[in-house]
């Protein structure tokens, strides 16, 4: 009889510290994942504005005045990111120049939005201009 109640005790304790073990593990899980979720949108919004600079869309926008391609650009990425672009003159950056949305993204006041600014040099204005990417997932 005393092998029993030792065995069980020993089970209801094997289980208590498995279920423990079990739910912080999970809660940590859990918190990484969402902070892992923003650094890899950071890291896509990163891209989007060098690849957008590199290829000189940027510049175009400010010196033509047209986000036709910056959109059309926009509206190529995964589904499930959303992104708003600002550009902005250097030397007054109170206003932006223009704003392009990728299509169909509104934003939510509950989501995480990561904001990823680059600045870029026209020549054809020889100017300086800067751009703001706001980003979020859908």
């Amino acid at each position: 009889m005393k092998g029993f109640i030792i065995s069980v005790d020993a089970v209801i304790g094997l289980t208590l510290a498995f279920v423990l073990l079990l739910s912080i593990t999970g809660f940590f899980a859990e918190s990484k994942f969402s902070s892992l979720k923003e650094i890899k949108l950071a890291v896509v919004s990163e891209d989007v504005l060098t690849v957008l600079e590199k290829s000189e869309k940027l510049e175009n926008a400010v010196e033509s005045n047209q986000n036709k391609e910056i959109g059309k650009y926009l509206n190529k990425t995964s589904k499930n990111l959303c992104f708003e672009l600002n550009l902005f003159d250097f030397e007054n950056s109170s206003s932006a120049l223009s704003t392009v949305t990728k299509n169909g993204c509104k934003k939510i006041s509950d989501v995480s939005v990561i904001s990823t600014k680059r600045s870029f040099y026209s020549g054809g204005n020889n100017k300086f201009y800067w751009a703001e990417l706001k980003a979020w997932n859908t």
